[in-house]
């Protein structure tokens, strides 16, 4: 389930001013729902992508280099049929040597963004139906075909016949292949080995 972070804070001014008439209080609401409904989410092989090494000259020197596809599946189980949203977070913030919805892996030791990795969804299956894959740019408020789970959208699934409305789900399997790149050579400082340190975070919405 998303959780709700809310700082508040509140400064106040007392004066004084002819001819004016301020409230002297106002209203806070805190509103929601509590909902007995959970889904397990899981991917195979723990979620690990091991790529080994791979040498400085393997990369192109001018474009970005693709040096391993993995495919790996995405579950979820949930106890009821459910309107929900899968929502990616990176764990490596700013780190994308690419396109802002891909996701980092990590900087070289001089502050270079050494790549990204890209997570494609395959084919979707829902309650052993098959399912379109759709997106989100706006939280859920409208939603469009998106074969992709993309950093900074939300993914869910709708039927095939209409992309634009999700539909109730309560076990999910998604065929995803997470490919992974590296920056060009030339945009990279490489005189020691370089972790590739990608890490994103995949939590369910119930919304």
């Amino acid at each position: 389930m998303k959780k709700y972070f809310a700082a508040l804070s509140t400064t106040a001014l007392i004066c004084a001013a002819p001819h004016a008439l301020a409230a002297s209080q106002t209203d806070l609401a805190v509103t929601g729902t509590i909902t007995p409904v959970a889904c397990d989410i899981s991917l195979s092989s723990g979620g690990i992508v091991d790529i080994g090494k791979r040498s400085k000259n393997d990369l192109h020197p001018t474009n970005n280099t693709l040096i391993n596809t993995t495919p790996m599946q995405l579950t979820m189980a949930c106890s009821e049929s459910m309107l929900f949203m899968l929502n990616p977070i990176d764990n490596r913030p700013g780190t994308a040597a690419g396109l802002g919805d891909y996701f980092g892996l990590g900087l070289t030791p001089d502050d270079e963004k050494l790549g990204f990795f890209d997570i494609t969804i395959k084919d979707s299956t829902a309650d052993t139906n098959q399912v379109q894959a759709i997106g989100s740019t706006d939280g859920g408020a409208t939603w469009i075909k998106q074969d992709r789970i993309m950093n900074g959208n939300q993914s869910s699934v709708a039927a095939t016949s209409d992309h634009s409305t999700r539909i109730d789900v309560k076990d999910l399997t998604m065929e995803l292949e997470i490919k992974t790149y590296i920056a060009a050579s030339k945009d990279l400082t490489i005189d020691n080995e370089v972790p590739i340190d990608g890490l994103a975070t995949i939590e369910v919405w119930y919304k």
